[in-house]
């Protein structure tokens, strides 16, 4: 499966933790609104990683998406990894004088 990318809103978003043979991981569980789709459709979005991510909501985010988990029900849902401009936090913008 080619690497497809997603960019939206993030509507929701939970982190659980794991402990899996001595080792900790963390599920981000996302809920993202795709602007671009005319029809406003939300992806259900898991996120693997060593770390929690705390995400604001109302926040543009720009994934990866590398796995399909469900696509027969309701809301698409799919396994992704989180860009690096993502991860920074809420940009701020200067406006010009």
């Amino acid at each position: 499966m080619k690497d497809t990318r997603l960019t939206g809103t993030i509507l929701r978003c939970l982190a659980r933790k794991f402990n899996s043979g001595g080792k900790e991981t963390y599920v981000t569980n996302l809920l993202v609104l795709d602007p671009d789709n005319s029809t406003g459709t939300n992806y259900a979005v898991e996120v693997w990683d060593d770390e929690p991510h705390d995400l604001r909501l109302m926040s543009p985010i720009s994934l990866t998406v590398v796995g399909v988990v469900n696509k027969n029900s309701g809301i698409p849902a799919v396994r992704a990894v989180i860009g690096p401009l993502s991860r920074l936090g809420p940009r701020k913008f200067r406006r010009a004088a």
